[in-house]
């Protein structure tokens, strides 16, 4: 071949490889040329889930003398939230910018916290619990309209019956997803005298009418997504086992069309479990993501690290991966990252904030010396993780009628 300028070059080589006109080119490319395909569509989803979101008077009066916002709280865990595509949490407070920030027993913390979670990465979140009303009605009212402010979505109570029931749609990959939420109840009893009272969605624990509504609920949702998530505040609080009543109502959901059931209220965590169903789906059931974020684990150190109350800081972020193929969407795997309510000094203020387990122990065994402080507090999240990686399995679960 003669020589060939260099700006001429390529062009020469794309039109052999184009055309392999044997006269112009006589030399046969060695690699295998073929059509490019265009890239395809990413058809699987990634949906992770925390528990509860308290805001105890204590964290939010340590937030207040940092001089920092809410984000301080979710910083060290935000990269693991923000790893799905959706993230889900259960918000045990009030928002209510006209009332003052409280504690236990009537949870209320200014909308800026909405703004933290949302930039944390948790993009949906239930208002159906026992402190849906700690504000009272209208306060009900103004917390849906701040979390609806700060773009994040709610499932569990609306202004109107309509709304609270209505399921929730989000979609990323392809994939969409129906979240529904119910409580057992709440703490101040719900409104009957206001002509247009707030509604939160109820689901008794023993109650058959209370569980065909959800059902039919749930069914309805099924027509018009691909994954059906149901948040479900229930049981009680710091039982480690679940109870007759929820192994019985999310079993019915999942039949009804249910893919995942969020357990949360507990305060502790609770068995992850499957269950296959008459139709041969399997749906996935966490009856306690325990707590994302509380002052419950108090006084817990490694010293007396085996106490009951450790319990309350354990957590995890649970992660269930769905796909799509051929129309239909199923759930591929579900993975889960223990966390723990951690103290650490931040300025003058001691903060309570969730931490990954692995993330933070790394980073302590990281340094190249630790204080005993430091030390004490390695060896107590590699306990507490190791507590909840044997009190969590993944059981399949066959039907039975």
């Amino acid at each position: 071949m003669p020589h060939i300028p260099q700006k001429n070059l390529t062009l020469v080589v794309q039109a052999c490889l184009l055309l392999v006109l044997a006269s112009a080119c006589t030399r046969q490319p060695e690699l295998p040329i073929r059509p490019r395909a265009m890239p395809a569509k990413k058809t699987e989803v990634s949906i992770a889930a925390v528990g509860d979101i308290m805001m105890p008077a204590a964290i939010q009066k340590a937030v207040a003398l940092t001089g920092r916002r809410y984000d301080l709280l979710f910083e060290k865990i935000a990269p693991d939230l923000r790893a799905a595509d959706i993230t889900f949490a259960n918000l045990e407070t009030q928002v209510d910018h006209k009332a003052p920030v409280s504690g236990y027993p009537r949870f209320n913390a200014g909308p800026e916290l909405l703004s933290a979670l949302k930039k944390a990465g948790i993009g949906i979140v239930s208002v159906a619990n026992n402190h849906a009303l700690d504000m009272g009605p209208a306060g009900l009212i103004r917390t849906l309209d701040n979390i609806e402010a700060a773009r994040v979505r709610s499932i569990g109570a609306g202004r109107t019956r309509v709304e609270a029931e209505r399921a929730v749609l989000l979609s990323a990959n392809t994939i969409t997803a129906a979240f529904l939420a119910y409580t057992y109840g709440t703490n101040n009893g719900m409104p009957r005298k206001r002509k247009h009272p707030p509604v939160v969605n109820i689901l008794r624990a023993g109650s058959e009418a209370d569980l065909a509504h959800a059902a039919a609920r749930v069914r309805q949702a099924r027509t018009s997504a691909d994954l059906v998530i149901v948040s479900l505040h229930w049981s009680d609080e710091y039982r480690t086992k679940p109870t007759v009543w929820q192994r019985r109502a999310a079993t019915e959901l999942i039949e009804a069309g249910a893919d995942v059931i969020l357990g949360h209220h507990p305060h502790v965590l609770q068995a992850i479990e499957s269950h296959a169903t008459h139709n041969g789906r399997v749906g996935l059931i966490a009856f306690s993501l325990g707590n994302f974020i509380s002052s419950q684990n108090y006084g817990v150190s490694n010293g007396n690290r085996t106490q009951a109350r450790a319990r309350r800081g354990d957590g995890i972020i649970l992660t269930l991966y769905a796909k799509k193929e051929h129309g239909a969407t199923t759930i591929t795997r579900a993975e889960f990252l223990p966390i723990w309510t951690n103290r650490e000094k931040v300025g003058a203020a001691v903060i309570t904030r969730p931490v990954t387990i692995a993330r933070e122990i790394a980073r302590l065994e990281a340094q190249k010396s630790r204080t005993s402080e430091e030390e004490g507090l390695l060896a107590l999240l590699g306990y507490r993780q190791k507590v909840i990686l044997e009190q969590l399995t993944v059981k399949p679960v066959q039907a039975t009628r």
